[in-house]
């Protein structure tokens, strides 16, 4: 094929795809106003045909748009555009929510959470700040020990987030809760909460039976910044899990001289393990402790 022949043949491929661009617009513009002139007839809803396309595109424009179809009453719409299978046409839906949040829907937004993906998950959760008032008061509600696990850790999450004292304070009272994963978010969580409540349960859970649990206490005491932490976290030197070692090491790290002390105290230590990460952890710079520290 000449050069002459592939620009020839590229020009037409461009004419191609910038008249099928405009056709495709003018299908669009003609869908809308077709069901624009929809919306007054007895019985039928609006935005029911792009809602009920198989193209998600087309239910995402009805997602846009389903803020004002809501604001008439339609949740049932708008319901189901939340609850779409492509992930596009659950962020349009929750991107017109804002105006629209009330009791009813913050609960919605909160029994479904972990039903999400995790970018509208996200998304859902700034909507759930911006209304923290609404969402302090139903959360209140769901945080408590019976709650289905599965969703305690998608609202401890949001709790983490939104850092309200007084939803941290329910989470901190979850710190038993029989399942691991469970206890882990609250370990977590409680790293933005400074409060001597929160330090007692932290320093409970360096004792966990779950290693994970552990780790994540200790980087949480490393985070609050209190020396009285100093002994039980150099003990967690001695721990069997090398990762609670390494997260108790970067935490006495965090905490002055009584930490860097403790850590130079274990260099010594009869516990060979607890002497090798010691060791490791007081070579590292201020700036490395703090970056693995928020790793």
């Amino acid at each position: 094929m000449t050069l002459l022949a592939l620009v020839v043949l590229l020009t037409a491929g461009a004419q191609v795809a910038l008249l099928l661009g405009f056709a495709t617009l003018l299908l669009l513009r003609r869908e809308r106003s077709a069901i624009g002139a929809r919306g007054g007839e007895p019985g039928r809803r609006p935005l029911d045909d792009l809602a009920a396309s198989r193209h998600w595109w087309r239910r995402a424009e009805a997602a846009r748009r389903s803020g004002d179809v809501a604001r008439l009453g339609d949740r049932e719409l708008l319901n189901r555009l939340l609850d779409d299978p492509h992930p596009a046409v659950q962020s349009a839906a929750t991107a017109s929510l804002a105006p629209l949040v009330d009791a009813r829907l913050v609960g919605m937004l909160l029994d479904r959470l972990p039903e999400r993906p995790m970018a509208i998950r996200l998304q859902q959760f700034g909507l759930l700040r911006d209304a923290l008032p609404l969402t302090a008061a139903t959360l209140m509600e769901r945080l408590t020990l019976d709650a289905p696990p599965r969703r305690l850790k998608s609202w401890i999450a949001l709790v983490e987030t939104l850092g309200s004292p007084e939803l941290l304070a329910r989470v901190a009272a979850l710190h038993s809760h029989p399942e691991p994963l469970i206890r882990l978010s609250v370990a977590r969580a409680l790293r933005h909460y400074r409060h001597p409540e929160a330090e007692e349960m932290l320093l409970i859970a360096l004792h966990d039976h779950d290693w994970r649990v552990r780790a994540v206490a200790a980087r949480s005491l490393g985070r609050h910044g209190n020396v009285s932490a100093v002994p039980r976290l150099a003990a967690g030197l001695r721990d069997v899990r090398w990762w609670v070692r390494f997260r108790c090491g970067l935490a006495l790290a965090q905490l002055g001289a009584a930490g860097r002390g403790a850590l130079d105290d274990a260099r010594r230590d009869v516990d060979r393990y607890a002497g090798e990460m010691a060791t490791m952890i007081a070579g590292l710079s201020p700036d490395s402790v703090i970056e693995l520290s928020e790793g």
